[in-house]
């Protein structure tokens, strides 16, 4: 075979090159790329300075480099993006530092044969190509230096030894980047050839090890070069006479494969204003360039358009008019729809390509090869730099007026897309395309495409798993009646447009362009459902994507599952809500502030307010327990829901749909355009259904009632006793004893376990709101000691034990600064009108300010807190200095306006 023939000729001292003829190709999706391809690494310094990308890529172009490394990138987060032609990877820090970070930048016919990216850490990130007859992968490293603790080293070379163990043996694989670390001349074994630089130090040990190791052989020691060739470093400190030069960056290839390299140097005429020369080397490599499965987008905003609207009706209703029918089977029927819509979105809906304009000018490009041809004259190369610098920023400006100007012109428009659209590109708030590594439970890296669906199926199969009993029969009395067009024509009505498809990916948007025979048809459609009771296959299965619950995400466990359903099922579920929802809501205590009309957050958080700060000005002690239930929505028995449901006593078609569409129910889970296998929901509500709430309020609320009933717990209100707030699963439980507390934690314990839901015991906490101390006191749950604590974010909100609101109102006014000042460069921009910038400040900054403001008590501190920092905000607005002592009525006169934060607050309490 051919791989016995590539280890044959390795073993035997031959290596050949990788892409050798004799693989064979079975996707006919494939296209080869039969040429010599151009490797490097470079540490850059940093390319978040305005300027360094391109200035890299001109650099690239230049030496004809196919794919190139950087070290010290110094963009935070993971992710990709294409920029002039380029694509860019990149994984950087956890905490939005611009510190360390590594990337790969490769040309748009490199960028074709990439399969996978796995940004490991801030120093290491994997990229695979498809090549042929084997797939290449490259490590990208860059190491601490020298002045760092040895510990860092270790989990350096521990990180990469991961993701090597992963790695097929067969594959060609390159490590490279800068090691911080000196071979120095001379061979010392297989690994390290006898055209190093310089002198060997411990770091230099420790990286020979490693190619021993993992079989790898350090390319630049095996070229004989002369020294200007083989150095990649040269001190910062250098001074006339005393040039200190070092070889610390490198580039190792598996052993094997080592002749496949033809030649490799540094080029110290290059210029990115760098103490390091790029490291380029040529591989002889056959690759292999995949088609991408990209998903297809559409802008359903065109449909805003009348002229569009109407042709895409017209459209739409010609191409359905014979192909609907009620005689068919439903599936077939909904995918001819399906297909429809598919079509007319194809024809009509297709985005413009609107090619992001560069602020990046010839001119730029120019004094940047001539500061190159100028390296080794400073003065001039000083001059030239500072000319570099000062066309940037007229650049930069220049794009931030045109930005501005069309902020203004979709504003005079009231398009509030595009403003906020243009808003985030002013101020560098655009989402990059978001990667992130996976490990297993474990702690093992997940690399492969295949592993990594099998472990998220894996994961769902256990989240959702249940030793659920055998669906029985409906046996209700009550039997529902027919669905009226009436009610089609208001479900639509009510129905939300700019949301994601489902599986079947039709809009919602496309239900508004159905005329009176597709609603008629469409109504034939429902009823044979409702009376059948039989939901069609293609409604029962959701798809997953997956969003991190917080930055540096790793396991599945760190991820949020957000479910996409068919909108055609959305549609149908609302009629039944609609149906159902009086019979539930009867059954719901006030006490729920959850999912429920009229009500919530602020109503929730006003409630516990008062009620606690009431307690405390009578000198009533309140023991309170925030109870952290493990996924609730995700552990709801379907058994125990069906039962409560019938109790509450819906019709009996409601009732058999609810039991269908639970029982059959299966989903899959979409990673970069592909899928895991099929899983079955055992349990839990259904998430993104319309249906949802509402049942979630009704579990939660017979959990309460079986636990509570007969208990004399709690605090008197209106000679009531009164014993938790819930706001859906956040749950408040509270007493005026401890013992009481305990009682009350025991019984709901019991009885949530009952139904399936685990107290965390380990996010639960226990707070105790007095006047006086009170120590010496513990609570427990399942024999496990909580946690007190002297405050807790409750919805979003800072509660403490004195009730106060002083700090909450500190740290809303601490993070609407930071919004502002993530902003400053729209609110402080010449080319935005002051009642742009104010329609700006009451959405982005004032939203932040005010969350859950009917809930705070207003003192003369307090108002002054507030009064402060709206002038603050207006005079970071004009841009006055406070060495020019402008009075808050002047800055007010400027403003042509009056204070109005604090009135807002008054008038929403008021609310």
């Amino acid at each position: 075979s051919e791989m016995a023939m590539l280890a044959m000729k390795s073993a035997s001292g031959v290596s050949p090159s990788f892409g050798s003829p004799g693989g064979t190709v079975t996707s006919t999706k494939i296209k080869r790329l039969h040429e010599n391809i151009r490797v490097g690494t470079w540490n850059v310094t940093t390319l978040s300075q305005a300027g360094k990308l391109h200035n890299a890529i001109l650099e690239m172009t230049r030496m004809k480099i196919d794919v190139l490394g950087i070290c010290e990138m110094r963009w935070p987060g993971s992710g990709s993006m294409n920029t002039h032609d380029h694509q860019v990877y990149f994984s950087g820090t956890d905490n939005n530092k611009h510190e360390k970070g590594v990337g790969i930048i490769l040309t748009k016919k490199m960028a074709a044969c990439v399969t996978n990216f796995i940004p490991i850490s801030d120093r290491v990130m994997l990229l695979q190509l498809k090549g042929r007859p084997v797939d290449i992968n490259i490590v990208q490293v860059y190491a601490p230096t020298a002045d760092k603790k040895d510990e860092e080293i270790y989990e350096l070379y521990h990180s990469i030894d991961e993701v090597l163990k992963k790695l097929k043996k067969e594959d060609v694989t390159l490590v490279m980047g800068d090691f911080n670390a000196k071979l120095g001349a001379g061979k010392t074994s297989d690994h390290v050839g006898p055209f190093g630089l310089g002198e060997r130090n411990p770091r230099g040990d420790e990286l020979e090890i490693f190619a021993e190791t993992h079989q790898l052989v350090v390319l630049n020691t095996w070229f004989r070069q002369p020294p200007r060739k083989l150095y990649t470093w040269k001190s910062p400190k250098d001074k006339p006479g005393e040039i200190v030069r070092n070889q610390i960056d490198y580039i190792m290839i598996n052993k094997r494969y080592r002749n496949s390299c033809t030649a490799i140097k540094t080029y110290p005429g290059a210029d990115i204003q760098s103490n390091h020369v790029p490291l380029v080397g040529s591989f002889k490599i056959k690759m292999k360039r995949m088609s991408p499965k990209v998903q297809q987008t559409y802008d359903l905003r065109k449909l805003k358009d009348e002229i569009v609207r109407q042709s895409v009706k017209s459209a739409f209703i010609e191409k359905i008019k014979n192909k609907l029918s009620t005689s068919n089977n439903i599936d077939v029927t909904l995918s001819h729809f399906e297909k429809a819509v598919q079509d007319i979105k194809n024809e009509f809906l297709k985005p413009d390509k609107r090619k992001r304009k560069s602020w990046m000018t010839n001119e730029i490009l120019e004094l940047m090869e001539e500061r190159r041809q100028v390296k080794d004259i400073p003065a001039v190369y000083k001059n030239v730099q500072n000319e570099i610098r000062r066309k940037i920023r007229e650049a930069k400006e220049k794009e931030k007026q045109e930005q501005c100007l069309e902020v203004e012109y979709h504003q005079s428009r009231f398009d509030e897309f595009n403003v906020h659209r243009k808003v985030k590109e002013i101020t560098g708030k655009f989402r990059k395309k978001n990667w992130g590594k996976l490990i297993d439970e474990d702690g093992n890296l997940i690399v492969t495409k295949d592993e990594q669906k099998e472990v998220w199926k894996n994961y769902l199969e256990t989240l959702f798993y249940d030793t659920r009993i055998t669906q029985e029969p409906v046996t209700a009395n009550k039997e529902g009646p027919g669905i009226l067009k009436e009610e089609i024509e208001l479900a639509i009505k009510q129905t939300k447009e700019g949301k994601a498809a489902g599986p079947d990916k039709i809009p919602s948007e496309f239900f508004k362009l159905l005329d009176e025979e597709q609603l008629k048809w469409l109504t034939l459609i429902f009823n044979s459902i409702y009376e059948s009771g039989r939901i069609p296959t293609p409604w029962l299965r959701s798809e997953f994507i997956t969003l991190p619950k917080k930055p540096g995400a790793k396991s599945c466990g760190d991820y949020r599952t957000i479910s996409l359903m068919s909108h055609l099922l959305k549609l149908f579920l609302k009629i039944i809500h609609r149906r159902i929802y009086r019979l539930c809501e009867e059954e719901i205590a006030p006490n729920q502030f959850g999912f429920r009309n009229a009500v919530g957050t602020r109503e929730a958080l006003f409630s516990v307010q008062v009620l606690f700060q009431k307690c405390r000005d009578v000198s009533c002690d309140v023991y309170a327990c925030l109870i952290d239930y493990q996924k609730a929505f995700d552990r709801v028995k379907h058994e125990k829901m069906i039962e409560i449901l019938k109790q509450t006593g819906i019709d009996n078609r409601d009732l058999k749909i609810i039991s269908n569409l639970y029982w059959n129910q299966t989903a899959v889970l979409r990673l970069e355009n592909e899928h895991t296998e099929e899983v079955a929901i055992l349990r839990g509500v259904r998430q993104g259904c319309n249906l949802s709430p509402i049942l979630f309020n009704l579990y939660s609320e017979h959990i309460f009632r079986e636990a509570l009933q007969d208990i004399d717990e709690g605090i008197s209100v209106n000679g009531l006793k009164l014993n938790n707030l819930r706001y859906a699963d956040d749950t408040i439980v509270f007493a005026d004893t401890i013992e009481g507390l305990q009682t009350l934690m025991n019984r709901i314990h019991d009885t949530s376990q009952m139904y399936g839901l685990d107290i965390n015991t380990l996010k639960t906490k226990f707070m105790i709101v007095s006047k006086k101390p009170i120590s010496g006191v513990n609570l427990y749950i399942n024999q496990n000691r909580i946690e007190r604590v002297s405050k807790y974010t409750y919805l979003g909100t800072i509660v403490n034990e004195s009730w106060d609101n002083s700090q909450e109102i500190k740290c809303r006014i601490g993070r609407a600064r930071i919004f502002f000042n993530s902003m400053h460069a729209a609110f402080k921009s010449h080319d935005l009108t002051l009642e742009t910038k104010m329609r700006l400040l009451r959405c982005y900054v004032f939203s932040v300010l005010l969350c859950s403001v009917e809930s705070w008590t207003l003192t003369n501190e307090t108002t002054s807190r507030l009064d402060a920092f709206e002038l603050w905000l207006y005079r970071r607005i004009l841009r006055i200095p406070w060495t020019q002592k402008v009075t808050n009525i002047e800055v007010l006169q400027i403003m042509k306006k009056s204070r109005e934060l604090v009135n807002i607050v008054k008038c929403r309490k008021l609310q």
